[in-house]
């Protein structure tokens, strides 16, 4: 359904484009938020400004719809090479942005794979093979950062709670519920049948979050690197969540993936 992947694009690449600025600002590859490495600061610099540079060409060329198959596996190739890589050796210490780093690189592909129909000629058996194979490694990476997110929101309860905004009320619930829904959307974009819905009820609760929680968080710490990179991320997921589940429905398209 083009009305859902066509914002979903815009969604995600505008959010990529502002993790991309903020690699600028503190010139680091901060995608996915991935752990320090020792390279020489100046090196670090330079690989901060050349990737951000290829963000947000990528993320221009998907708005456009000019080679947006390439821009996304790009985008695709910096998370992994300078985020997933960087985030294994240290999983145990940071397990949930690993997680993180591996969904945005999943949803990147996904991103990726609504391009390769643009061309209705270029359709053949090995296009919907490779684009299914995308579909369903980035639906499997979204699909364990939502369970290990909706854990995580049950393991550290307190501090879930502290995050939500004060004028919210009923914070603790609130910070259960969500964790209940998170999983359900993991779990729910795989199960048949209701794997659409799964998709964009996640992608309406990820841009309400974006809206009542992203944002006042900035407005209220406008330096915050963390509310900062929080702000881009809820908006490129929701924009993820959006495409797939414009994907997924088209039944023609979803009944190829089960």
């Amino acid at each position: 359904m083009n009305k859902l992947i066509l914002p979903g694009r815009v969604m995600f690449a505008i959010g990529i484009a502002g993790l991309a600025i903020l690699c600028f600002v503190y010139k680091d590859f901060i995608v996915g938020r991935p752990p320090a490495w020792s390279l020489p600061f100046n090196l670090t610099s330079i690989v901060a400004y050349i990737s951000g540079a290829i963000l947000i060409t990528a993320s221009v060329a998907i708005i456009i719809n000019k080679k947006g198959a390439r821009a996304s596996m790009a985008i695709a190739a910096l998370i992994f090479i300078f985020s997933v890589l960087r985030h294994i050796p240290q999983f145990m210490n940071d397990w949930l942005n690993t997680y993180k780093s591996v969904a945005l690189f999943g949803g990147a592909l996904i991103v990726g794979s609504t391009f390769i129909l643009d061309d209705p000629q270029r359709y053949t058996g090995n296009t919907q093979s490779q684009r299914n194979i995308f579909i369903l490694t980035g639906k499997l990476f979204l699909s364990t950062f939502f369970v290990a997110s909706g854990y995580a929101h049950f393991k550290f309860a307190g501090f879930v709670t502290d995050f939500i905004p004060a004028y919210i009320p009923f914070r603790t619930f609130w910070a259960y519920f969500c964790g209940v829904c998170l999983i359900a959307g993991g779990i729910g974009i795989f199960v048949p049948g209701i794997s659409k819905w799964a998709s964009l009820l996640s992608g309406i609760m990820l841009t309400g979050w974006f809206l009542l929680l992203h944002i006042p968080r900035l407005i209220a710490h406008p330096t915050d690197a963390s509310d900062r990179m929080g702000l881009c991320e809820s908006f490129t997921f929701a924009g993820i969540f959006f495409v797939l589940a414009g994907i997924l429905w088209n039944k023609k398209q979803a009944k190829s993936l089960y």
